[in-house]
């Protein structure tokens, strides 16, 4: 079972070529599972484009919206949330994972092994997938996605901000206050995501089918994922806006879970972060300004 996971594209149409490449290059590692976690393009008809470069991918193609996605443009952020992005989204032949819990069956790597059917435990259950006339192996792997909006969790710990402040300051280092124009707070958006994520969460993991899960999000939920530049002042507010870590503490307690893969913050890198049922291998995917990049598990 390989899964690739790309984040923070920010498509643009003066680096098409690029982007091209980069979807070519995407096909060419033969994913059985495609995850695009956030950031993806910007207004919406570039948000579409970028989903349009892996239209001859004949795989399972699933999608999380990241900040970025949510600038008001054509539209305003609250519609852009609630109707037209995962509209989109699902035009485009991906799942919005921000409804879903996908499970897929992993009889071994590659397509050869894929038996059975895709199934999906969540908000609106349906199906699609290959082909049911083989018997479906007994490994699944569940995958549970989240935008995760950052609640402030992650702030500096050197700086004594309380959550007033840090709504105030936000205009001075993050355009999100520009830009977006839902009429939610920050942590009030924060909560709801976690809530509907846990729920989602909990299924996958007490479905006795379920072996493994892998959890997507855009924002990094985990403290070591996150830089900590003490010096730096601009880095010292801003980290408030880069990860949501009451998200981490739900993960780290769940059974099952055994990866961690999120964008955001454009620093790639690896841990090991101790769970309560067993290490979890959490990455941040990253974004070199030349290209986008991914994480390839193979499982």
């Amino acid at each position: 079972m390989r899964i690739l996971i790309t984040a923070d594209l920010h498509y643009r149409p003066s680096q098409r070529d690029a982007f091209i490449a980069f979807a070519g290059w995407v096909a060419a590692q033969r994913p059985d599972c495609l995850v695009v976690a956030g950031d993806v393009g910007h207004p919406l008809r570039l948000f579409q484009r970028a989903l349009q470069l892996f239209a001859e991918l004949d795989c399972p193609k699933l999608l999380l919206a990241g900040n970025h996605d949510l600038y008001r443009g054509e539209s305003d952020s609250r519609t852009l949330w609630e109707r037209a992005l995962p509209e989109a989204t699902r035009a485009e032949g991906f799942v919005w994972l921000e409804d879903e819990v996908v499970v897929l069956p992993a009889g071994g790597a590659g397509k050869s092994d894929f038996f059975g059917e895709i199934g999906f435990l969540g908000d609106d259950s349906q199906k699609f997938g290959f082909s049911a006339e083989a018997e479906l192996p007994e490994r699944h792997i569940a995958i549970v996605g989240t935008m995760g909006w950052y609640d402030y969790s992650s702030r500096s710990p050197h700086r004594e901000l309380d959550d007033a402040a840090l709504r105030a300051m936000k205009h001075l280092v993050n355009h999100d206050a520009d830009y977006i124009d839902w009429p939610w707070s920050d942590v009030a958006m924060a909560r709801y995501l976690a809530r509907r994520f846990a729920g989602r969460l909990r299924r996958a993991a007490a479905d006795p089918a379920v072996d493994q899960v892998l959890v997507m999000t855009h924002v990094p939920i985990f403290e070591e994922a996150v830089p900590n530049y003490p010096e730096n002042d601009f880095w010292s507010l801003m980290r408030a806006y880069a990860g949501n870590f009451t998200l981490g503490e739900l993960v780290r307690r769940m059974p099952k879970v055994t990866h961690v893969v999120s964008g955001h913050i454009h620093n790639a890198g690896r841990w090991t972060v101790p769970g309560n049922f067993g290490p979890i291998d959490v990455r941040v995917v990253g974004r070199p300004k030349a290209a986008p990049r991914a994480v390839v598990l193979d499982l």
